[in-house]
C-alpha cells in the first residue's frame, strides 16, 4: 500500500550512489567468501607480515599466499569502494544526511576490519581477535546492504501498514543470525567442525559428553532453532504475498533449507572447502535478507490517512 505523504519525505539520489553502494555489498559478500577460502585452505599466516606480504606488495602467488594476498586486495578495493560511497552520500548530504553518516561510519568500520585483519596476523591468529574480525566483517556487511537499500528505494512499493507489528520479531531474527554466524565462526576457530561425526546425533548421543563437542551442537541446535523461526516468520507474511517483506521472508526460508543442507554436507564430507565456503556465504546472504525485511518494514501501522494506529497481531 502506498502512501502520498511517505512518497513525498523519501530523499532522491544520484545513480553513482546507488551503483556504489550495491558494488560495495556485492564486493563485501565476495571477501566474506575469500576470507573463508583463507582459513580452509590454511593460509591465514601465509604472509607473515602486514600489511605488505614478505615486504612486497605483490609477492609470488603460491604456497597459500594467493589466498591470503587475494584476501588483502579484495579487502583494499572494498575499501576504496566504501571511500568513494562515502564521497557520493557526502555531496548529496543535504538531500539525506542520515545515509551520510551511514557512509561516515562505513568508512570507520572498514578500517577498524583492516586493523583487526593486521591484528590477527601480527598476533598470529588469536580466537578473540580472529571473532572481532568475523563479526565486524558481518556488521560492515549490513551496513552496506543498509545504504544499497535506502539509495535505490523505490517509494511507490511502500509496505503493507499491518506488517509493522512484526518488526521486533524480525529484528530479534537479525541478532540471532548474527550470533549463529559469530558460533560458527567459534566452531571453526576452535577445530571443532569435526568434532561430532554423524547427524543428527554426535558420535551417537544426543548430547555428547566431550566439552569439545558442546560448542558444535550448541551451534547445532540454535540453528535449527533459529530456522524454525525465520520460517515462522515467512508464515507470518503469508497474508500480504505482494510486499517486498513477504517475498524476503519467503526466500530466508529458501535459504534457511539450503544452509541447513550445507552444515550436513560440511559434516559429512568433512569439511570440504567448497561446503564450508558456500556454508558461510548462505549464512551472511541469510543475514542480509533479515535485514533487509526489517528495512522494509513500516516502523509502525498507520491507516491510509496517517492518522490512526492499527491494532494487529
Amino acid at each position: 500500500m502506498s502512501h502520498p505523504s511517505v512518497q513525498a519525505s523519501r530523499p532522491t539520489h544520484g545513480p553513482w550512489a546507488g551503483r556504489l553502494a550495491v558494488g560495495a555489498a556485492c564486493a563485501t559478500w565476495v571477501l566474506l567468501l575469500v576470507g573463508c577460502l583463507v582459513h580452509g585452505t590454511g593460509s591465514s599466516l601465509a604472509c607473515p607480515d602486514w600489511p605488505l606480504c614478505f615486504g612486497s606488495a605483490f609477492p609470488k602467488m603460491e604456497n597459500g599466499v594467493q589466498y591470503e594476498h587475494t584476501h588483502r586486495l579484495v579487502a583494499t578495493a572494498v575499501g576504496l569502494l566504501t571511500i568513494a560511497l562515502s564521497v557520493a552520500l557526502h555531496m548529496r548530504r543535504g538531500v539525506d544526511p542520515k545515509a551520510a553518516v551511514m557512509g561516515y561510519i562505513a568508512v570507520g568500520l572498514v578500517c577498524f576490519q583492516g586493523l583487526l585483519g593486521g591484528i590477527t596476523v601480527l598476533l598470529r591468529l588469536p580466537i578473540l581477535v580472529t571473532l572481532m574480525h568475523l563479526g565486524t566483517s558481518m556488521a560492515f556487511f549490513c551496513l552496506t546492504i543498509v545504504i544499497a537499500l535506502r539509495v535505490r528505494d523505490r517509494p511507490e512499493e511502500e509496505e503493507e501498514p499491518r506488517l509493522a507489528y512484526l518488526r521486533p520479531w524480525v529484528a530479534l531474527a537479525v541478532g540471532a543470525t548474527f550470533l549463529q554466524i559469530v558460533l560458527g565462526g567459534a566452531v571453526r576457530h576452535t577445530a571443532s567442525g569435526l568434532a561430532c561425526f554423524g547427524i543428527p546425533l554426535c558420535n551417537g548421543d544426543l548430547w555428547p559428553s566431550h566439552p569439545g563437542a558442546h560448542l558444535h551442537m550448541l551451534h547445532r541446535a540454535f540453528g535449527l532453532a533459529l530456522g524454525t523461526y525465520v520460517v515462522a516468520l515467512a508464515g507470518a507474511t503469508r497474508s500480504f504475498p505482494g510486499t517486498r517483506a513477504a517475498r524476503l521472508a519467503r526466500l530466508a526460508a529458501w535459504l534457511v533449507a539450503v544452509q541447513i543442507g550445507l552444515g550436513v554436507l560440511s559434516v559429512l564430507s568433512l569439511l570440504a572447502l567448497s561446503a564450508v565456503t558456500l556454508h558461510l556465504g548462505v549464512a551472511a546472504l541469510l543475514l542480509a535478507c533479515n535485514v533487509s525485511i526489517f528495512y522494509y518494514l513500516p516502523a509502525r501501522a498507520l491507516e491510509a490517512s496517517g492518522s490512526t494506529v492499527l491494532k494487529t497481531a
